[in-house]
This record gives structure tokens, sequence and C-alpha cells, in this order.
């Protein structure tokens, strides 16, 4: 087969190729998750030891938020627009604490290890159930219990209320912060 007519088919052969990728694209609608994560990975800002920043949900874009700047006992976390307020500046400890208000700790209520346990605040007292592990992909994960601090319902919405659940990877389940570093060590 001569040359010129060789490479018109290889033309006419990857032209349709190409056709047929485009169309099978557009019929998908969107490209499948596991090509979108090939595509764009999770960038996860550390949170730092004695950093005292917003915590921002990866999935939603907003903060971890004490409704109403609460300072009672026991009121649940929620997701909010962030706003830079003290309610939702959050200082993780040396003691692997969670602190807002310098004086409050990130809780699982009722020292709680099972899937829907509330994430609150309450006075700190060193107990296990006020300690968490930042792990490097993101996930925020109770010491006493090992679940991950978790948006209710994959929801995204201002007032999504934050529970504990079991680590499952999503994004409603990781956290980012502001990557400036601390001001001063940790305590």
């Amino acid at each position: 087969m001569p040359r010129r007519r060789r490479l018109r088919r290889l033309t006419g052969v990857a032209g349709a190729l190409v056709g047929v990728l485009v169309v099978g694209v557009a019929a998908s609608g969107a490209p499948s998750p596991a090509a979108e994560a090939a595509v764009a990975p999770l960038a996860v800002a550390a949170i730092e030891p004695g950093q005292s920043a917003p915590i921002v949900g990866a999935q939603s874009g907003r903060c971890l938020d004490v409704p109403n700047s609460s300072t009672t006992n026991g009121i649940q976390i929620q997701l909010w627009d962030c706003q830079g307020g003290a309610n939702q500046t959050w200082t993780w400890t040396a003691s692997k604490q969670l602190t807002v208000y310098g004086n409050k700790c990130l809780d699982a209520s009722g020292r709680g290890t099972a899937n829907g346990t509330l994430a609150i605040i309450w006075d700190c007292n060193g107990q296990t159930n006020q300690q968490w592990n930042v792990n490097a992909n993101g996930t925020i994960t109770g010491v006493h219990s090992g679940l991950c601090l978790d948006a209710s319902g994959n929801g995204t919405a201002n007032g999504t209320r934050v529970h504990l659940w079991t680590c499952h990877g999503g994004t409603n389940q990781q956290w980012t912060s502001p990557s400036a570093p601390p001001s001063t060590p940790p305590p």
C-alpha cells in the first residue's frame, strides 16, 4: 500500500477514535470520579500544633463553627461560612486537644464511640474523648474512638451538624486549615 494512502487511512481511523471519545464523554455527562481524582488530587493544608486558625471542610469550604458564638457546654459543632470569629478559631495543642475560646475543647459527647456521636464543645478536662489526631490525609480522628470528624449526611450547607463516623475517606471527613506557621511553639 502506498505511503500516502496508509497515512490517509491512519488519519481517518484516528479521527474516528477521537469522535468516539468525545461522544463517550459527552454521553456520560461527566468524567468518572476516578478520572477526576486522577486529574485533581485533594490538597490538604496541615493543621499545625500551636496554630490558631479556622478548620475548613474540604467538601463544603465552610468552617467548623460553634453556633451563635455560644460558650455553653454541650453545644454541637456545625459548618458555617467562614467569618473569622473566635467561634471559628481552633488551636490544636501539644496535648492533642482542639480548643476554641482558649478553654473549651472539641469533645466526643458522652465519651461516645459509636457512629453519630455528637461533636460538641466542653470545658477542657484532659480526657481522651477530647483528644484528636490530625492526620496527613486531612481527617481528624478521635483518640478515644478512632472515628472521624464528619459533616453529617455529606452536608455542605450552613448549619450542617458535625459528628463522629467510621472513617471512609470521603471529603466530608477531610479538613484543611490556612497553612500559616504557628506564631509560637505549642505549650
